[in-house]
């Protein structure tokens, strides 16, 4: 266990300092290629017959795979794009306190969401044998929707966060933002709650119809990435 806090904790500071130094494209060229990695790695999940009693990712239901295909063909065009597209200069702003203010505003309402969403997620053990199973699917189904506008929000408020320059540091804000999102592993949520969404040892829920709409919410993740790190100037 220690060993993975290490190798996590090691990843999340290769990525913060790979934004904060320049080397903005290359870092969003791996996390977008890492989310579309993913995507494809559970399309074929769902398309090996079903099997609880395997040892590596159990699937218990037999559920459609084109979603999680979908997702990462739209992952890989952001990955492609990332490197051919060429955009104008945007209108610079002057750093203030209301890019701190929607810096705050992004976070705040990323977390806000993942709590909220998880008291749908994990319902107790006496709700889980007293509700109907249709009845714990809808409300799972609040909670990845309620995930995914959150998601958005706080993305559109993090870009607004990113606007934020000056004279001298014309990309103060994009790599600040960029690599205090990337520190704390808020582009790897999607996955993770996908994860939990498909199979979790913990509580031995399964909602794998659900599970494509939670990762869905990596493509906001992946505009704001791709938008905030075209804008930058000062690639390497």
């Amino acid at each position: 266990m220690v060993v993975r806090i290490l190798i996590a904790g090691f990843a999340s500071f290769v990525a913060g300092l790979s934004y904060l130094t320049g080397l903005g494209r290359m870092m969003t060229g791996l996390l977008l290629g890492f989310g579309a990695f993913c995507s494809f790695f559970f399309g074929v999940l769902f398309v090996l017959p079903i099997d609880a009693e395997r040892i590596f990712f159990p699937v218990y239901d037999k559920v459609p795979a084109w979603p999680y295909f979908v997702l990462g063909l739209l992952l890989s065009g952001m990955t492609v794009a990332l490197f051919l597209v060429k955009v104008k200069p945007v209108r610079e702003e002057q750093v203030s306190a209301i890019h701190f203010k929607y810096l705050l505003g992004g976070i705040g309402s990323y977390f806000v969401s993942l709590f909220l969403s998880s008291v749908y997620w994990f319902p107790s053990e006496a709700k889980k044998l007293s509700a109907d199973p249709s009845a714990l699917t809808m409300e799972v189904l609040l909670g990845t929707g309620l995930f995914l506008v959150g998601v958005s929000v706080s993305c559109s408020l993090l870009y607004r966060a990113s606007r934020g320059a000056s004279e001298r540091h014309p990309d103060l804000m994009r790599r600040f933002v960029l690599g205090f999102f990337t520190f704390f592993q808020l582009d790897k949520m999607p996955l993770l709650v996908a994860y939990l969404l498909i199979y979790s040892p913990e509580t031995k829920v399964t909602f794998p119809y659900v599970a494509a709409l939670a990762l869905a919410s990596y493509i906001p993740v992946g505009i704001f990435l791709l938008k905030a790190t075209l804008d930058t100037r000062g690639e390497i």
